[in-house]
C-alpha cells in the first residue's frame, strides 16, 4: 500500500513579545484561524494523518491543536526537538525513521527546511507560506524503505490564501 506524506509549515506566528525566544513564539490571530481551516481541508481531501511528527516549537504544536479541531480521529502525535528549524535532510530522515507502518504521516516544521524538502520532492521550486500543506505519495510498504533515491509523487498543494 502506498504511503502518504503531508508536509506542513506551521501557521502564522506572533512576533509581538520580544521576551519570548523563537522556540516559544505562539500563533497570532491569523494562525489560530488558519490552522483549523487547513485541518478541515485536509479532512475533506481525505488525508488526515495517523501519525503527526511535530517540531517542539510552541507554534507548531498550536498548529496541530488547531488542525485536530477539524478531525474526527486523533492521530498519534510525536513532538520532536530534532524538527525545530530542521534541514530538509533531517526532516526526510525523520519520516524514514519514525513513520513505521503508518499509512499517512504528517510532518509539521519550519522554513527554510520544509520548503526546501517540498521543492526537492516535487522537483520544482515550492515555497511553503505559513500553514501551507504539500502532499506526496510513495510506493513503499514501510517508511524505513525511504531513501534518497525514493521517487515521490506530488499529489496536492494548498494554503489558506488558496481556500
Amino acid at each position: 500500500m502506498p504511503k502518504t506524506l503531508v508536509l506542513m509549515r506551521h501557521a502564522k506566528s506572533d512576533w509581538g513579545d520580544p521576551s519570548l525566544s523563537d522556540h516559544d513564539r505562539q500563533l497570532n490571530r491569523r494562525g489560530l484561524r488558519d490552522s483549523p481551516v487547513m485541518g478541515q481541508w485536509l479532512s475533506q481531501f481525505g488525508a488526515v494523518p495517523d501519525l503527526v511528527l511535530c517540531s517542539s516549537a510552541v507554534r507548531t504544536q498550536e498548529t496541530v491543536d488547531g488542525m485536530q479541531e477539524a478531525w474526527s480521529t486523533d492521530p498519534q502525535l510525536s513532538v520532536l526537538d530534532s524538527l525545530y528549524l530542521a534541514s530538509p535532510e533531517t526532516i526526510w530522515r525523520t519520516a524514514a525513521s519514525e513513520g513505521g507502518q503508518h499509512d499517512c504521516v504528517m510532518l509539521i516544521a519550519h522554513n527554510p527546511g520544509i520548503s526546501q524538502l517540498a521543492s526537492m520532492m516535487a522537483d520544482r521550486g515550492m515555497e511553503m507560506p505559513t500553514a501551507a500543506i504539500a502532499i506526496f505519495r510513495f510506493d513503499i510498504a514501510d517508511w524505513s524503505e525511504l531513501s534518497s533515491g525514493t521517487e515521490a509523487e506530488f499529489v496536492q498543494f494548498m494554503s489558506p490564501k488558496l481556500l
